[in-house]
């Protein structure tokens, strides 16, 4: 059988009428926006496939919480699954610890376009797509010493030219009442199967692992749920052109964007100089306009009498009234702060790095020179950057004469399973390198702001 083209949409923990955590106090008209954030989320990730004709949505885990009896939940789900029916959009449904089998089966209502896939005992699930079978769907359960000969049969097979339908693996949903696993755990998980494209559910965070010609892909939450989900939250636009061609694309659909910015105040530095930082850090977020509301939790580290005058509770009501009056933000979005201060002593080394999820989450012990403002506002960049490889490749399709070639289709699929951090990680480095040198007989004296 021929390779088929495809794509479709992978979204994980959607949790349709779930509270939204962590936001702090806030009025009426930001309440409303929080409480049908996971609505909308929803919305948007129907919208998606609509607007992109995929051939089918993927559900990994916790679609909604059967613990929240919420009758809204089920209703916003099955009318979006009708509009996919509608439009001849397939839907897949992996239950999760959140959305167990029983709630699904006790849903009633569900139009046929929706099928329920139980990764405890489900055989392999074929994809179908005018009579042929376009795609497989298999559980990723067995990770027993009983599976190793059957690992060592498919890595013997992978770089291989292989016919058939394309191989979607599922790796079951499990709830984690710690932090997200290691990306190592997706790896070794992709190593004991015999799949094209393994699922990753929650609790991991947004990541893309590749192994030869395999891809192991987590889409991370539907919805910034909590303070750990930083950054724009959503559903992957998964395309397959061939075996070897896989790309993964973000389409972001919270209306809840959370950020930790990260500022020094210089000793000499000033009211104004603070101001401007703020606002070009909330004007280079990407995707902003997707957002209805944005968390921002600022944390401001220095000395000097700005940095102390902070303290004083209306200085800090006055500091974000002003932000908010001139932001560049549209009219119906809405901005929640929170601020820490941080004196200069109590500043541990490190700089700013990325996890998997491609968001700021805590610092590495390495130095940072603050004192260099060329270097610092080019890691501030490299901080606030979510996509450097997918925008180098969307330049060079607006400049380039043939856009349809296959080396820049090969370019766009080796873009997609790069990571972030390690784009970061080249970037600071030669960039410390190169701002050193360059710049050090230049700067004599800069207060950092």
């Amino acid at each position: 059988m021929a390779f088929e083209a495809l794509r479709f949409i992978h979204a994980a923990g959607v949790l349709a009428d779930h509270q939204v955590r962590d936001t702090g106090p806030c009025d009426d008209a930001v309440r409303s926006k929080l409480i049908d954030a996971t609505l909308l989320s929803f919305e948007r990730i129907v919208e998606a496939c609509v607007e992109n004709e995929v051939d089918f949505l993927l559900l990994t885990g916790d679609t909604f919480d059967e613990s929240d009896r919420s009758l809204r939940a089920r209703e916003a789900i099955k009318v979006g699954f009708q509009c996919l029916d509608e439009v001849g959009i397939d839907v897949f449904v992996v239950p999760g610890p959140c959305d167990p089998q029983t709630a699904w089966n006790q849903m009633q209502g569900l139009p046929e376009n929706v099928s329920l896939f139980n990764s405890e005992v489900d055989e392999p699930t074929a994809i179908m797509r005018n009579g042929n079978v376009l795609a497989t769907l298999q559980a990723c359960r067995d990770r027993s010493e009983a599976s190793e000969s059957r690992r060592e049969e498919s890595s013997s097979s992978v770089g291989q030219s292989r016919i058939g339908p394309f191989r979607i693996g599922v790796i079951p949903p499990f709830a984690s009442a710690g932090s997200p696993p290691d990306e190592s755990v997706v790896d070794t998980w992709l190593s004991m199967h015999r799949v094209d494209y393994l699922a990753v559910p929650r609790p991991f965070p947004r990541l893309t692992v590749s192994r030869m010609e395999q891809v192991a892909h987590g889409p991370g939450p539907a919805t910034s749920m909590s303070r750990a989900d930083l950054g724009p939250a959503g559903c992957s636009l998964i395309t397959v052109e061939a075996r070897t061609s896989i790309s993964t694309e973000l389409i972001v659909t919270s209306p809840i964007r959370r950020e930790r910015i990260k500022i020094t105040i210089g000793k000499t530095a000033t009211w104004d100089q603070l101001m401007s930082a703020m606002r070009g850090y909330v004007a280079s977020l990407p995707a902003l306009d997707v957002a209805s509301v944005l968390v921002l939790n600022w944390e401001l580290t220095g000395s000097g009498a700005l940095h102390e005058s902070l303290r004083d509770p209306e200085a800090e009501h006055e500091l974000f009234e002003l932000l908010e009056v001139d932001s560049s933000l549209a009219d119906g979005q809405h901005m929640i702060h929170s601020l820490q201060l941080i004196a200069e002593s109590a500043k541990a080394p490190g700089r700013p790095t990325f996890d998997p999820g491609e968001t700021i989450r805590e610092s590495e012990t390495a130095s940072e020179d603050d004192s260099n403002p060329m270097l610092s506002g080019f890691l501030r960049r490299i901080d606030n950057e979510h996509a450097i490889a997918g925008r180098v490749v969307n330049r060079l399709k607006a400049t380039c004469e043939d856009s349809s070639g296959p080396w820049l289709s090969r370019l766009e699929t080796l873009a997609g399973r790069v990571t972030q951090k390690a784009i970061a990680d080249q970037s600071r480095k030669y960039g410390a390198d190169w701002f050193d040198s360059e710049s050090a007989d230049t700067i004599t004296d800069f207060d950092e702001v």
